[in-house]
């Protein structure tokens, strides 16, 4: 029988994250105008984009179905709707 892996080794893409220094707010956009709001992600997502674990960070946040904060230059609601689209898709196939 295998024996699991640590969970630190698990968490240690985070260690990598161009996010690691900056302030949460930054990827956790506070409610506001609509306009305001999508500056603020626009924001997050820009420093997402150049990151180097961005697509370990995007896999982690839809698959906790993480419901906050900008995480793989994705927002909540566009992990949402990865997440449905997913499930409809495993649907079709089933």
């Amino acid at each position: 029988m295998a024996t699991p892996r640590p969970l630190l080794e698990d968490w240690t893409w985070q260690q990598h994250g161009s996010c690691r220094n900056m302030p949460t707010e930054v990827f956790y956009p506070e409610d506001g105008t609509r306009r305001h709001r999508s500056a603020r992600e626009q924001r997050a997502k820009s420093i997402c984009r150049d990151c180097p674990v961005l697509a370990e960070c995007r896999a982690h946040a839809v698959s906790i179905q993480e419901p906050f904060g900008i995480w793989g230059a994705m927002t909540a609601t566009e992990r949402a709707r990865s997440i449905a689209q997913l499930h409809d898709e495993s649907q079709a196939g089933a």
